[in-house]
């Protein structure tokens, strides 16, 4: 009975997992772009919403559709101003795309700091706990894990079963061919980093809900994305769904038996280990963390 309850906060956190690492991935995949400020906009969605919350005394699940349209609208505007001035510097571009985004992140962390504060911060919605044929488990776990999931399958489907998905997947594959069948891959590049943004955003939302979130926790948070989509094999986003699953077992498991500090190093681990032995990750088409991407 204890593994299945393991088993279960397990899968449900994996859920979450893996909607926090989809922005990231969807960028790389796209535009080859680590994304470092991609923890700082999960913290501070997630401490937008905290305020939002306990101002309002509305439920936080109600920001979703908000925080996404905005976050996507302001994801174009950085796209234009900061990272598409830098396409056309060549072998350069993912090292300077790399030190513009790290500087976004402090700039981010520290309007943070001066909006929230520097305190630990959790909301207490969704805290009940259902008892099942002897589980226990617990709604905002639930709602944020079901909720993930959902909108990682969504993006999926939306990627494979649309237009502008399929041109999104095509220009992530091979932008040489995307730009001879006429895609314009200048707005595909803007169009992805939007919506990696926007779901970096919508996962702080949900991650608010369960984990207690501060603005130092942007690099952690951005460390964890880079982690899930590393061991699923970088821009391939089935490996990445197998790898938050895995992921979030592996922790639960180690977590109940060895304690919460055991449990943050987890994820660092099984990436050393999947360097290692499995370099390309988990997924059928994902890259090998050194490879070339030109």
């Amino acid at each position: 009975m204890i593994f299945l309850q393991l088993l279960i906060n397990g899968v449900l956190l994996g859920g979450m997992y893996l909607l926090l690492a989809q922005g990231l991935n969807l960028v790389f995949g796209v535009m080859g772009v680590v994304n470092l400020a991609h923890g700082a906009i999960i913290t501070l969605a997630g401490l937008f919403t905290f305020w939002f919350a306990t101002t309002t005394h509305q439920n936080p699940l109600l920001l979703l559709p908000l925080v996404f349209a905005v976050m996507m609208a302001i994801g174009l505007l950085l796209q234009r101003w900061l990272l598409e001035p830098l396409s056309d510097t060549g072998k350069r571009f993912e090292l300077l795309s790399l030190m513009v985004t790290f500087g976004l992140s402090y700039v981010l962390v520290e309007g943070g700091l001066n909006l929230f504060g520097s305190q630990y911060v959790s909301l207490p919605d969704l805290q009940t706990t259902w008892s099942i044929g002897g589980l226990a488990v617990n709604e905002a776990l639930v709602a944020s894990g079901l909720l993930g999931a959902a909108i990682s399958g969504a993006l999926q489907i939306w990627l494979r079963r649309t237009e502008s998905g399929k041109a999104l997947l095509a220009t992530s594959q091979n932008q040489i061919g995307a730009l001879s069948v006429g895609i314009d891959v200048r707005r595909m590049r803007a169009f992805a980093f939007a919506i990696g943004c926007a779901l970096a955003a919508t996962s702080g939302v949900l991650l608010i809900l369960v984990i207690p979130l501060a603005a130092p926790t942007a690099d952690t948070l951005t460390i964890l994305a880079f982690v899930i989509v590393a061991l699923g094999g970088l821009g391939d986003y089935q490996g990445a769904a197998l790898a938050a699953l895995m992921l979030g077992i592996v922790q639960s498991v180690v977590g109940y038996y060895f304690g919460g500090d055991a449990e943050y190093v987890v994820p660092y681990l099984l990436l050393i280990f999947f360097m290692i032995v499995r370099p390309q990750g988990l997924g059928k088409s994902g890259r090998p963390l050194w490879s070339d991407r030109r």
